[in-house]
């Protein structure tokens, strides 16, 4: 259960995408308290999210090459340089990494992270805010800075639902009323979210698959599958955001280059290496993004933590309510460790169709992977799988504060 003191706190922000923390928290001692489902279904965690200062000493040479004095990092030494060392130092470098703590729940009903135990969050992060006392024992975090909700973040409590005014395949719209923050009440219309049914979840996954397929066939990479980008129309899935396609089966990426981490095969973790497989591995992912509502794949992980474990072998479990043939799909054929074990998208496609006994798409039908999104120069909005979303063409520098 979540401390309900947490709801009157400015700093809290509830259920918050980790691509907006990102541009919240600036400087360090930034912090924000957020919650999290680390599992669909399962109950949500409270986190504590803090702009916090890495430091690393490097060792620093002094090198006389015959033209003159240079200075080398250790990291590049070389052994027939290090007996001309002039001189040796130490370096401090400091760089900014946006850190998480999940506020963990005692037997006593006690709230903590590393030492000490409290009656509610907020005691917390009071204490810890006016001591300035790291929130754990392993590293200084130290947390200053507040940062209060935005003017874009609604409280449920300023959405009023009146009358039902329509129903679509994927959810009802009503009237209703809207708060705004200098307290005055608009009218609007509110989409309520109705849960899907598996076989509904499926259809979005066969939809998907086919546009996959019609782009592998074509011979261009995706390389950005996920459910963000898979938008309905008409009961229709269409592919979108093409920012980082490439035409090839395969692609080498430059391995600093930020890239969404949490729909990567373990593959291209290690390597940066793109394949036809590495999309299959995200379109596993895909697939449990809609069966589990649109939950973070990984939830409660970082970045760094999913890298690790799932080239170690690491897979999520599927929420209870996946069918078992799409179980066998995606943990076998699309999240198998050797990316020569997985099935094809067409493969895919045919055994999705035998499952829902749906006839294969005309290939002169335009709905698999629709061009006009792949060549689209101006803004356009659609309805994604979970809500209204907006696209328009996205450069490669984006990617910086997407992941």
């Amino acid at each position: 259960m979540i401390d309900p003191s947490l709801a009157t706190e400015p700093f809290y922000h509830g259920l918050l995408p980790r691509e907006d923390i990102k541009l919240m928290l600036k400087s360090n001692g930034d912090f924000l308290v957020r919650t999290t489902e680390p599992v669909a279904g399962k109950p949500r965690a409270i986190v504590i999210s803090v702009m916090a200062e890495n430091r690393e000493t490097q060792k620093l040479r002094t090198i006389y090459n015959g033209s003159g004095p240079f200075i080398l990092l250790a990291s590049s030494f070389q052994n027939k340089l290090i007996n001309k060392a002039l001189k040796t130092q130490n370096l401090m470098l400091v760089f900014q990494q946006i850190k998480h703590f999940v506020v963990q729940r005692t037997s006593t009903g006690k709230y903590m992270i590393d030492k000490y135990g409290f009656d509610s969050v907020s005691d917390m992060i009071h204490h810890y805010k006016s001591t300035k006392e790291s929130l754990v024992k392993t590293a200084e975090v130290i947390i200053r800075n507040p940062i209060t909700r935005q003017s874009w973040e609604l409280s449920h409590d300023d959405i009023v639902v009146t009358k039902k005014l329509g129903e679509g395949a994927f959810g009802e719209v009503s009237k209703g009323t809207l708060k705004l923050k200098d307290g005055t009440t608009i009218v609007v219309a509110i989409k309520l979210k109705t849960n899907l049914t598996p076989s509904q979840k499926m259809d979005m996954c066969l939809g998907a698959a086919w546009g996959l397929e019609y782009m592998h066939a074509k011979n261009v990479l995706h390389r950005d599958i996920a459910a963000r980008n898979c938008l309905v129309q008409e009961g229709k899935i269409k592919l979108s955001d093409f920012g980082l396609s490439r035409e090839g089966s395969t692609y080498q990426m430059d391995p600093k280059r930020r890239v969404p981490i949490r729909w990567l095969a373990p593959e291209t973790l290690r390597t940066a290496a793109y394949s036809r497989k590495t999309d299959v591995w995200a379109f596993g992912i895909m697939c449990w993004e809609i069966f589990a509502d649109g939950s973070e794949p990984y939830g409660g992980m970082t970045v760094g933590e999913v890298n690790g474990k799932v080239k170690a072998g690491y897979r999520m479990t599927l929420p209870d309510c996946t069918p078992v043939e799409m179980l066998r799909i995606v943990e076998v054929r699309c999240w198998s460790d050797s990316a020569n074990d997985r099935w094809t998208m067409a493969e895919i496609a045919r055994e999705l169709e035998r499952i829902k006994g749906a006839a294969r798409i005309p290939k002169n039908d335009n709905t698999l992977a629709m061009k006009s999104l792949m060549q689209t120069t101006t803004t356009t909005t659609k309805r994604s799988v979970y809500g209204p979303t907006t696209l328009s063409p996205k450069s490669q520098s984006s990617l910086g504060y997407r992941y």
